[in-house]
């Protein structure tokens, strides 16, 4: 069983080398990797190197993306620093005009008080006038009314009635002869 034509094994797996077959099967996979490589390759690697691209140009977008987040962080953080110093120049100011507000309230209440006081300090004295005057014209009523009694008291009688009449026109006749008498020296004089 040895045949030189192609056989390789003899025995249960008679394993042949057939040469046309190789020589066309060798053919059909050049044609294959031909077509593959003319067609198919440079598609597939303009698509890679367009994935490429993008991937490149997604990671520069990402690390210009990290840059200006870096960036934005460094001037929000500015910022916010910004922020608390003007806040807290605001709640100083804040305080200040406070604290004057309350002295010129302070300094305007001592004021109406004193303007109060002088006012209620008037108010009384002028009340205290107006009591005095009206006690005095109480007391001056009552004086007359009192000494009206008592004259009437005294005049009800007639011989103090005719008393009183001579000595009322006797004083009249005084007054009569002192005004004659003094206009009589201014004359002169």
């Amino acid at each position: 069983m040895i045949h030189t034509g192609g056989v390789l094994a003899a025995g249960p797996y008679h394993i042949t080398f057939d040469w046309p077959v190789f020589f066309s099967q060798l053919f059909g996979f050049a044609v294959i990797v031909f077509v593959t490589v003319k067609w198919i390759v440079p598609p597939v690697k303009r698509m890679m190197e367009r994935s490429q691209d993008a991937i490149r140009k997604q990671l520069e977008e990402s690390a210009e993306a990290a840059n200006r987040l870096a960036e934005a962080k460094q001037s929000y953080d500015k910022a916010a620093a910004e922020a608390q110093a003007e806040l807290e120049r605001m709640r100083t100011d804040a305080q200040s005009d406070a604290e004057h507000i309350i002295a010129q309230m302070r300094e305007a209440a001592a004021v109406e008080v004193e303007r109060v006081r002088k006012q209620g300090r008037d108010q009384i004295l002028q009340l205290r006038r107006q009591l005095i005057r009206d006690l005095q014209h109480d007391l001056t009523m009552s004086m007359l009314d009192r000494t009206e009694e008592k004259v009437r008291a005294q005049v009800a009688s007639n011989q103090v009635r005719s008393d009183s009449i001579e000595k009322f026109i006797d004083d009249l006749e005084a007054l009569a002869n002192g005004t004659l008498h003094r206009r009589a020296q201014s004359r002169w004089n």
